[in-house]
């Protein structure tokens, strides 16, 4: 079963921190990241191939085309958590 846009963004904008394993096009080298879309208005289809999150440790954008993850959880909150 594949991994779909609309699972992940939904992920990334309820979720403070969203860990994403994905592998990279170019180098097929796994990646291993923190991301997240909350509190960020980003405006993309929940159909698309590439989503863009903000990467929490390096504090920039980050592409990741949906085909290439191969985990992903979201880490809930503390305060939601309580």
């Amino acid at each position: 079963m594949s991994i779909q846009a609309e699972t992940v963004l939904n992920s990334l904008k309820v979720c403070s921190d969203v860990k994403i394993v994905f592998k990279s096009l170019t180098s097929n080298k796994t990646h291993i990241g923190h991301y997240t879309l909350k509190n960020r208005n980003v405006g993309q289809s929940k159909k698309s191939e590439t989503i863009v999150a903000w990467d929490i440790e390096n504090k920039k954008w980050q592409d990741i085309r949906v085909s290439t993850i191969t985990m992903f959880i979201g880490i809930p909150d503390e305060s939601s958590s309580k």
